[in-house]
């Protein structure tokens, strides 16, 4: 595969992975912004602005740009994260100039009609709906606001009604000029792309976004607390979670390669000790989640209501456990685990894609994936170790708890299966 790196006049990074033997392109457009970037008043205006984008512009309706994508076969989507916001298009080769320009047209020309606001407003509602509905999301946005409470990074991507109420084609306006500039956006292109070929029509259809600032960034600070949310269901729903690492701490890759070997699949630990021998939970895993400047640690899993101290027990157990008991086997095994799924994703153009754009938005360079794979391979026990001493500290701890868990024991007794 081979990258190349470029800056239009307005100083917009292009970046292309050319992938040999490939028919497709896979073209994203990120911009430096996300739900952390909200103040209170506007939470939920990111993931809003990204559905607005679809709605219409100055020179295309919505069906249009549906149309334009679609009549060659191609599709469109776009994401909205904690950091970031992503508008990307699947086509073939020959038909990269439509989606440049379909691209370039939403994020600069969309036209906010009020009455496809509203409209699009009630679908962001159903989705808000369907979340509230499901416990096993509803645990996880309880915990981001509880690590992060009173924090722009603590509340959910989606917003909530209140605030979007009173989000107007104005508002929207606004924040897109404050975000939406040659600063603050990175090209990918990944798949069956000629780098030139994309940088001369990044530079016909982008060059005329203006060079600015973005407001700064507020550091997040992680805040151990607890949010316990009692429902009239079958189960309890418990997230048991601690700091981790940012994307720039030095101990990043031995939290995953941790994390794969305490709940990472139905062979680790927390699986074959919680549900094949004690039958606590249909299922378990651990997740290691890593943000630019901070990050956590956790374990979720859903048990009866007569089991859940036998539960939190057992969780951590393995994990006090884990320093003195984790084999060589075990690590490489995860080893080979990390590394495999590292590849394989490498020769998806869609995954590439966002591994190319989240290094770049993260470190401001791409990182080879040698370089990336030896620093994996160089971990073993004593660093493992050393994560596990730092991490799993009873003070540390961040509890989100939703269902059925009244008889699940207050957070400080909880902590104390961690001294």
């Amino acid at each position: 595969m081979t990258t190349n790196i470029s800056s239009l006049t307005n100083n917009i990074k292009i970046i292309s992975n050319n992938m040999p033997n490939f028919s497709s392109v896979s073209l994203g457009i990120w911009i430096e912004v996300g739900s952390r970037n909200e103040i209170e008043d506007e939470q939920g205006i990111s993931h809003l602005l990204e559905h607005m984008a679809f709605k219409g512009t100055k020179t295309r309706s919505s069906k249009q740009i549906a149309l334009e994508i679609e009549n060659v076969g191609g599709d469109i989507n776009a994401s909205t994260s904690v950091e970031r916001t992503n508008y990307y298009v699947r086509l073939l080769e020959n038909d990269l100039e439509i989606g440049v320009s379909i691209l370039s047209d939403i994020i600069q020309n969309s036209t906010f009609d009020p009455n496809e606001l509203k409209k699009e407003k009630s679908v962001i509602f159903q989705e808000l709906a369907a979340t509230l509905d499901s416990p096993d999301d509803m645990v996880f946005e309880n915990f981001q606001s509880a690590a992060y409470h009173d924090q722009a990074i603590g509340r959910s991507i989606l917003g909530n009604k209140e605030t979007l109420l009173n989000i107007d084609s104005t508002k929207l306006v606004s924040y897109l000029n404050k975000f939406y500039h040659a600063n603050n956006i990175i090209v990918v292109a990944t798949g069956a792309v000629d780098h030139e070929k994309l940088h001369g029509l990044c530079e016909k259809y982008l060059s005329n976004l203006d060079r600015t600032d973005s407001p700064k960034t507020n550091i997040a600070s992680y805040r151990p607390n607890e949010i316990r949310e009692i429902r009239n269901i079958e189960q309890a729903h418990i997230i048991y979670a601690f700091e981790g690492c940012s994307y720039h701490d030095s101990q990043l890759y031995v939290s995953h390669v941790f994390s794969n070997i305490l709940g990472g699949g139905m062979s680790s630990r927390l699986f074959q000790n919680i549900r094949e021998n004690l039958g606590l939970a249909y299922s378990i895993f651990s997740f290691s989640s890593s943000y630019k400047d901070t990050g956590v640690f956790g374990i979720y899993s859903a048990t009866s209501p007569d089991k859940v101290n036998d539960y939190s027990i057992s969780v951590a157990q393995e994990i006090k456990n884990s320093g003195s008991s984790i084999s060589e086997e075990e690590i490489q095994k995860a080893k080979k685990q990390i590394r495999a799924g590292l590849l394989i994703s490498s020769e998806n153009p869609v995954a590439r894609m966002n591994q190319v754009a989240r290094q770049m938005s993260i470190y401001g360079k791409l990182i080879e994936m040698n370089e990336i794979l030896e620093e994996i391979e160089s971990i073993n026990k004593n660093h493992i170790n050393d994560f596990i001493e730092n991490t799993f500290k009873p003070e540390k701890m961040t509890i989100s708890a939703l269902g059925a868990i009244s008889k699940l024991d207050e957070i400080s007794k909880i902590r104390r299966l961690y001294e």
